[in-house]
């Protein structure tokens, strides 16, 4: 399939050449060394990828496959700001890729100018990261103060996708990046109002102003309806 060539061809390109560009930027990888910007980043992904709770010991063993000799201490070292920030901008760039599949052929969707489902999941994490990214609390005690929010957006006529976009866990669905700009049009991938598209989301992003700029923008918009909400009261909320 298309979209597999895609995908391999730009993920090859974010793994390699562009995470050890982002490894000599951000200062992870002072000199050359075997453990280069792109040989760390398909450590973890290959490593965590294979198994999610791969140890120390385990991820050198990633590491020897990949032909990179480093011992867990050496590997346990590199975990820093630098190198969490050399991920998240591994994962923007693979963002920027824009992946587009064979247009679908099933005429109730081709009726729209896009069809564009919208949802998020959230990750919980470590509390000792709750200074980076900030949790939703909970009953627990343990392993609520910290969690990161991914959001994502996919148009089932083109096969794009925009996101994951990461936010703190204890962020509304309503204020997604993703929600408050307007819908990317079509193949184009460019983020203006695009007349004639259909939005779905649940109900973490129901919004009466979000609806009536939607509407004001002639996109449709596809929900469950909140309980006790008089959808007859006009809205007047300025556009955020």
């Amino acid at each position: 399939m298309q979209i597999v060539s895609q995908i391999a061809e730009g993920m090859q390109t974010v793994l390699t050449m562009i995470a050890n560009v982002l490894g000599r930027e951000l200062g992870f990888i002072p000199r050359e060394r075997k453990l280069n910007g792109s040989g760390y980043v398909q450590t973890l992904v290959f490593g965590w990828l294979g198994n999610p709770d791969a140890t120390l010991e385990e991820l050198c063993q990633t590491a020897a496959c990949l032909g990179i000799e480093i011992t867990p201490q050496s590997m346990d070292d590199r975990f820093s700001q630098k190198s969490s920030e050399l991920m998240l901008k591994v994962l923007e760039s693979g963002v920027e890729k824009v992946i587009i599949s064979d247009p679908v052929s099933i005429p109730l969707l081709k009726r729209f100018n896009g069809v564009y489902i919208q949802d998020s999941s959230t990750i919980t994490l470590p509390d000792e990261l709750k200074e980076v990214w900030e949790g939703c609390g909970g009953s627990s005690s343990q392993n609520t103060s910290s969690s990161v929010k991914l959001q994502v957006q996919l148009d089932l006529l083109y096969g794009t996708l925009q996101g994951p976009i990461l936010q703190h866990g204890r962020e509304h669905d309503r204020n997604s990046p993703l929600d408050n700009q307007a819908l990317p049009s079509g193949e184009s991938g460019c983020t203006t109002a695009f007349k004639g598209a259909l939005r779905i989301t649940d109900l973490g992003y129901f919004s009466l102003s979000r609806f009536f700029e939607l509407n004001a923008d002639g996109v449709y918009w596809l929900t469950r309806v909140k309980e006790k909400c008089d959808c007859r009261v006009p809205c007047t909320s300025p556009r955020r």
